[in-house]
């Protein structure tokens, strides 16, 4: 039985790590295809309103700056 893998994203905050779910792939070669377009395309993802990232205080958080780590798992 092919084995599924859990995408995601990871930001690293001024209060800690925010990791993500961005979806599922059903077998790693098309979740290592998704990462590197993930990478290639330079985009972030879009947040919900009340994220972390969106809703930090300290001005300069480095999560508001910075391009998130793709990457996948099995699920």
């Amino acid at each position: 039985m092919p084995e599924k893998f859990s995408l995601y994203c990871e930001y690293t905050h001024c209060c800690g790590k925010q990791i993500l779910r961005m979806g599922t792939a059903e077998d790693e070669p098309a979740a290592r295809q998704w990462v590197q377009e993930q990478n290639r395309n330079k985009k972030r993802p879009r947040l919900l309103k009340d994220d972390l990232v969106k809703t930090c205080p300290v001005t300069h958080c480095p999560g508001k700056r910075q391009h998130p780590r793709y990457d996948y798992r099995p699920v």
